[in-house]
C-alpha cells in the first residue's frame, strides 16, 4: 500500500472514523471493531471474512494498521486494541484500549455507544477520566480537562506519525508543558470536541 499524508486542519475538521477510514480504504472497520469488542483476538480469516477482501490483502491491512499476538491472531485494529496502553476503554463490563486520547473520542462516536475512559497526563503522570455516550461527552475528572495532537500523520505508520502526540491533561498548565517539547502539537479542551455536552461537569 502507498503511504500518503492525512491531514487534520484543526479540532473541527477531525469529524470522525469515517473520513480516517475513508482516508484509509478501509471499509467495513465497523465489523472488526464489534468483534474485538467482544474481548478476543481475530483469526486473520475471520478478519478476511468481516471486511471483505482476500487473504492476501487481509494480511497486507493488518501489517499496516493492526496488532497480532504470538499466534498471528489480531489484537488490534486502527485505534482499538486488547493490549494494554495509556488509554483503557471501559466497554459493557469488559477494558479494551485505545491508541491514543482521539481515537477514545472517535471511536464511541464512530460506533454510537458509551464507554468510560480512563487515561493518563503524559507530564504529571495522574489519571485523567471522562465519560462518553456517542457523541455526548457525559463527564470527566478533573474538569476541564484538555487533548493534544498534530496536523498531520503517515497513513503507513499512524501510531509513530500521531498516536503518540495525542494525550490528554488534567489542565491547562500540563497541557502546555507539553506544547514547550512539541511547539507543532495542538492543544484545545476536550468538550470543544462534542456538539453535545452535559457540561463537563465531574463524575
Amino acid at each position: 500500500m502507498k503511504s500518503k499524508e492525512i491531514t487534520f486542519w484543526d479540532h473541527k475538521s477531525i469529524n470522525g472514523f469515517e473520513q480516517l477510514l475513508e482516508e484509509l480504504d478501509l471499509p467495513n472497520s465497523d465489523k472488526v471493531y464489534w468483534e474485538l469488542l467482544k474481548g478476543k483476538p481475530l483469526h486473520p480469516v475471520l478478519f478476511a471474512q468481516l471486511m471483505d477482501v482476500p487473504i492476501y490483502k487481509a494480511h497486507e491491512i493488518i501489517k499496516l494498521y493492526g496488532e497480532t499476538n504470538r499466534d498471528g491472531n489480531i489484537t488490534g485494529y486502527v485505534g482499538l486494541s486488547l493490549n494494554k496502553t495509556a488509554h483503557q476503554l471501559n466497554f459493557d463490563n469488559k477494558s479494551l484500549y485505545a491508541w491514543c486520547a482521539m481515537d477514545t473520542i472517535l471511536l464511541p462516536r464512530y460506533l454510537m455507544h458509551r464507554w468510560e475512559i480512563i487515561s493518563k497526563d503524559p507530564i504529571t503522570g495522574n489519571p485523567v477520566k471522562l465519560s462518553i455516550s456517542d457523541n455526548l461527552l457525559e463527564w470527566t475528572k478533573p474538569v476541564p480537562i484538555f487533548i493534544s495532537w498534530i496536523e498531520k500523520a503517515d497513513s503507513c505508520d499512524i501510531r509513530s506519525s500521531f498516536c503518540q502526540y495525542s494525550n490528554f491533561f488534567e489542565n491547562e498548565l500540563s497541557a502546555n508543558k507539553w506544547r514547550i517539547k512539541n511547539p507543532t502539537g495542538n492543544i484545545y479542551p476536550v468538550e470543544q470536541f462534542f456538539s453535545n455536552s452535559s457540561g463537563s461537569k465531574c463524575c
